[in-house]
């Protein structure tokens, strides 16, 4: 690339043996085959730099000088020239100068050479030729007026070149001193010198001290005066100041030196020097700097924007900025940003040319600009014009909004501005200045059936609109579909917590609580993703413990899948299990009686003697034998299956779903068991709670002792005795169908303990669990919160429970005055075991009512439980035996009176 430092070419010297002598062709084989390729090249593509300078480099060795002049003017056209290339053409074009024609042809030469860079030598050659077309002093006033004016545009250029503009002074006043010597009577003449000494005295130059000895010997040669004359005393101090300038630049100048390599210490050393003269702030010196860096780092993007900023905020001539930008986008005009800057200064000129506008518009978009950004910067730079100054502004700006969405488009379709300046800046336009909601409304909603709207941008920045408009209805359904939607990086995370917060701000509870309960598994789901990845160590080792695990072969898992279905478990002891005999009791056979004298169905009797209430020989009626031994094989085969899933207590409330009711889910095929009647009754459900089952026959629950003991073994011999006898509860259908009951899951009833729970009736059906934990977690720890759903409409009843971590803080919640819940009063009370004893429900009691029993009649509700848990044939309990209480127990209480109780509280 072009430096400074070619020395100055002498234009008188033309001999013959120049270079430029074109007399004779002489070419070889060789050159002529690489013209041939050159010129193939560069009609193909005439932005090849490289083969532009070997085309010339080949055609000037050959002498082929219209060739040459031709494919000078074919590069100059694309690109500027360097230094040593335009002194190789002005010495070309002055030696075949010889008619006034070529004369002027060569002017023009040299004003197109001196607008590419600044060079000393190429104004220096100008001078000494616009000198030679004076042949002798006494010329025409023109040419010595032209001569002149050449020499200030020179010295205005480059005349303060601490280093090299001396030679452009000398040249100047050379001549002028040669014209005041041939006229001696001319005082103008002389003073006209003068003064061109006592100006370059004034400016800091590197060799100003052999200049002042001139000056002087000049003034004592034209006074006469052996000892020269007294120099004016405004001059001499210029001179000091001048002196002391060049001393504090003498470094700076030395790191910037001609004769330097162009490299990043160069360029390092250029920036630094600017710096320093900004400091200073003399525009003149600062504006020199930036032409000599730029002439040698002519393709540096960033010295051409510096200097064009620094002419636009200093300088603030609109047509100085404009003329720098044009020199720059003929050296890079590859830069957007470049002709981005280019066509807002256009906008600066007075009066504003829409036609210059559009020219350099369409010339951006044919340089052959290299990215999509680019491009991007120069659209908004037109459609920032067209805002600015159009007069059918809408009309013109949607036209351009829809052109730049359309190239961009076409030649990046993989592009996506993340900052969506583009249809963000439409969107708005639309909004503001036409006053057209639907349209830009419109421009959102193309951005997001694009690919762009895999990423969360679009939908943000639209949501922002429309909150901006107060179009909140139209804002959450984006949300809606956002959030549907499996958003690019994350997304869809920050999506849930900008819908929060959107509802936050200017939704009401309801919309607030719906949009929670959606986006909350995703964020707790990121939320658990970031823990993990703050807990590497943690997540290695359970990846690796996952790895060691055992992997179950086919086999395996098919006999843990038969040892967990109930189904498969009867069949397989049924299997085992002989024939009845002929006398065995039928659905209405013989039943053991009991001390009331009512009949026992042999399952009661049976279970009951597995507990050690009944003697062996009530277990031993005529034809009962096989009986029993079905009961002790199914009870055995379910108390197998519970240890083998972990007698895991599950999470839930309403003995449908805890009994059995979630295998049916498993089993779809199954007929499912008919609900209680009165499970809609809500307000006046019962608050007790199932005692837990003892895992040893013998033992009682803990949490009663005077309740009857019945285990979860027991209840399911009674249903296999049941099944296996053909027993049945009573007339089919009146609770629940005869093959539906035969096909009911046989599941192991879940039992809940009262330790530290509270009931809570009241609740709205909006209600959830998450937020009545919420609520009451102010009194102390929540360990489990439960509502009761109703399994034939899906919706909760309206009372659940809430498990504490301690009494203190049950009895906190206990004290709560009716706490309110979406509007609701609720109702708050200590949860308390059934009366009644036993593995009694929850519900209301009486017969045949409630949710599986509770503080009515407690025969009833075992049997109701029965029915809901072990998948047996209905066994109707005669009342005589279900009210039959303990000495010393606590009579049952009636329903009348558990009404009662609650209009009490």
């Amino acid at each position: 690339m072009p430096a400074d430092g070619p020395a100055a070419m002498e234009v008188s010297d033309t001999n013959s043996d120049s270079d430029s002598d074109f007399e004779e062709v002489d070419a070889t084989p060789e050159d002529m085959d690489l013209m041939m390729r050159l010129e193939t090249d560069l009609q193909a593509n005439p932005n090849l730099y490289d083969s532009h300078i070997q085309y010339i480099g080949v055609l000037r060795k050959c002498k082929l000088r219209e060739r040459l002049r031709t494919a000078r003017e074919a590069m100059h056209e694309h690109y500027p020239l360097t230094e040593q290339l335009w002194l190789d053409w002005l010495q070309d074009e002055i030696d075949s100068a010889d008619s006034s024609a070529g004369k002027e042809q060569t002017e023009q030469r040299f004003q197109k050479a001196v607008q590419d860079y600044l060079s000393v030598p190429i104004w220096k050659a100008y001078m000494e030729f616009a000198k030679s077309s004076l042949t002798d002093p006494t010329d025409s006033d023109s040419s010595l007026q032209h001569f002149r004016e050449v020499c200030e545009q020179a010295l205005t250029a480059a005349g303060l070149h601490i280093t090299l503009g001396a030679s452009l002074w000398n040249t100047y006043r050379g001549y002028e001193a040669q014209l005041a010597a041939a006229d001696p009577t001319a005082d103008a003449q002389e003073q006209r010198v003068r003064q061109l000494y006592q100006r370059q005295l004034l400016v800091p130059l590197a060799d100003a001290a052999h200049t002042l000895q001139g000056y002087r010997h000049w003034e004592a040669q034209l006074a006469g005066a052996a000892q020269p004359p007294q120099i004016p005393n405004h001059v001499e101090q210029g001179f000091k100041k001048a002196q002391q300038a060049v001393s504090l630049r003498s470094e700076h100048e030395a790191m910037v030196a001609p004769n330097k390599p162009a490299d990043e210490n160069l360029l390092a050393a250029f920036l630094a020097y600017i710096k320093y003269e900004e400091a200073k702030g003399d525009p003149a010196h600062v504006q020199l700097l930036y032409e000599r860096a730029l002439a040698a780092f002519p393709v540096t993007t960033y010295l051409w924007q510096a200097y064009a900023h620094y002419m636009q905020d200093h300088i603030k001539v609109p047509a100085a900025t404009q003329k720098i930008y044009t020199r720059a986008l003929r050296n890079c005009p590859w830069v957007g940003s470049l002709w981005a800057n280019a066509l807002r200064a256009l906008e600066l000129h007075n009066p504003y040319d829409e036609q210059q506008h559009t020219s350099l518009y369409s010339s951006a978009l044919q340089a052959g600009l290299q990215t999509a950004e680019d491009y991007m910067e120069v659209v908004l730079a037109r459609l920032d014009g067209l805002r600015h100054t159009s007069t059918d502004q809408m009309q013109a700006l949607r036209q351009g909004f829809q052109q730049a969405a359309e190239l961009m488009q076409t030649y990046f379709p993989e592009y996506m501005d993340r900052s969506l300046r583009l249809h963000a800046y439409w969107a708005d336009c639309e909004l503001h200045i036409g006053k057209d909601a639907t349209a830009a409304e419109a421009v959102w909603e193309s951005v997001l059936k694009s690919p762009m709207g895999r990423y969360i941008e679009p939908s943000i920045a639209y949501v922002t609109m429309l909150v901006s408009s107060g179009n909140h209805a139209q804002a959450r359904h984006v949300f809606k579909r956002g959030y549907a939607r499996n958003l690019e990086e994350n997304g869809r995370v920050f999506l849930c917590e900008a819908w929060l917060r959107f509802e936050r701000e200017h939704g009401d509870a309801d919309s607030y609580g719906e949009a929670s309960r959606k986006v909350r598994p995703f964020l707790e789901q990121a939320a658990a993703a970031a823990a993990a990845a703050a807990n590497t160590e943690g997540t290695a080792k359970a990846q690796a413990a996952a790895k060691k695990a055992k992997k179950l072969t086919p086999e395996e898992m098919k006999k843990m899948r038969q040892h967990a279905d109930p189904n498969y478990q009867a069949k397989q002891a049924a299997a085992s299990t002989p024939t009845p005999h002929a006398d065995a009791p039928s659905k209405k056979g013989k039943k053991a009686k009991t001390a009331a004298g009512r009949p026992e169905p042999a399952s009661v009797t049976a279970s009951k003697a597995e507990r050690g209430k009944l003697p062996d020989a009530t277990l031993k009626p005529a034809g009962a034998a096989s009986t029993h031994m079905v009961a002790q094989t199914a009870a055995q085969a379910q108390a197998d299956q519970s240890a083998a899933s972990g007698n895991k207590r599950r999470q839930g409330l309403g003995f449908a779903e805890d009994l059995g009711f979630a295998e049916e889910q498993a089993h779809p095929k199954r007929a499912k068991p008919t609900p209680p009647a009165a499970a809609d009754n809500t307000d006046s459900a019962q608050h007790g709670q199932q005692a837990p089952a003892s895992s040893n026959p013998q033992e009682e629950p803990p949490s009663s002792k005077d309740q009857p003991t019945q285990t979860k073994a027991g209840l399911q011999s009674e249903s296999a005795a049941a099944q296996a006898t053909g027993a049945s509860s009573g007339p089919p259908g009146k609770h629940q169908p005869a093959a539906a009951a035969a096909a009911a899951p046989q599941g192991p009833p879940v039992v809940f303990t009262d330790e530290c729970t509270a009931f809570v009736r009241g609740l709205d059906n909006k209600v959830t669990e998450a937020e009545l934990k919420e609520l009451l977690a102010a009194c102390g720890q929540v360990k489990d919160v439960r509502l009761v759903m109703d399994k034939v409409t899906g919706r909760p009843k309206g009372f659940g429970y809430v498990e504490f971590g301690s009494n203190s803080a049950l009895q906190k919640a206990v004290e709560l005055k009716n706490p309110e819940l979406h509007g609701r009063k609720m109702t708050i009370m200590v949860s308390k075991p059934p009366s009644g004893g036993g593995p009694a429900g929850r519900g209301r009691g009486g017969p045949a009512r409630g949710f599986g029993g509770g503080r009515g009649d407690k025969g009833r509700s075992i049997h109701q439980h029965e029915r809901l848990a072990v998948s047996a044939a209905p066994a109707f309990t005669p009342r005589a035996v279900a009210k039959k209480t303990d000495v010393g127990q606590t009579p049952t209480a009636t329903n009348a009176d558990f009404r009662q109780l609650l209009h009490k509280k």
